[in-house]
């Protein structure tokens, strides 16, 4: 299937990840720190991860998304957070400042969580060679057609 890359300080977290994610098929790369995560890269490429935000200092998963963008601009990547809530901040992905794919927020279940990993995968199958970057992918919406003429609510006649 894949190789995933999981990159967080807490072991239990990592795997029970693992577990599912390697139940699913997936090889698990693993790494506890940022700077460890980069030497798994540089030897395994991942084609999926998942960062924790905060590891060895408050910015370290921030600034690990922003190096493996850099090096791989349409690799996948979901952020586990624990911070949204705790202090009140709003991360969104955006391309310069938090380019990541999705933010989850902590705790994940495992089970949602490999989902999730694999929708990504799916979509950057989807995408490849497109130049479409996995998040960029919309379904496709249905109009719901009208039923007749328009009515005024208030006066019962068509507008």
């Amino acid at each position: 299937m894949a190789n995933v890359l999981l990159v967080d300080d807490d072991q239990d977290l990592i795997e029970m990840n693992k577990t599912m994610l390697a139940q699913r098929g997936h090889t698990v790369l693993v790494a506890y720190s940022a700077a460890e995560a980069l030497r798994v890269v540089q030897a395994n490429p991942p084609d999926a991860a998942v960062l924790d935000a905060m590891m060895e200092n408050p910015s370290a998963g921030l600034e690990l998304a922003r190096q493996l963008h850099g090096r791989m601009p349409k690799l996948p990547m979901i952020m586990l957070t624990g911070i949204r809530e705790k202090m009140q901040f709003l991360a969104e992905p955006e391309e310069t400042w938090l380019p990541v794919t999705k933010v989850l927020e902590k705790p994940v279940n495992p089970r949602v969580l490999a989902d999730e990993v694999e929708k990504l995968l799916a979509a950057k199958e989807h995408a490849a060679g497109d130049g479409v970057h996995p998040e960029q992918i919309q379904p496709p919406r249905s109009r719901p057609q009208p039923r007749g003429p328009l009515r005024n609510p208030r006066r019962g006649q068509p507008k």
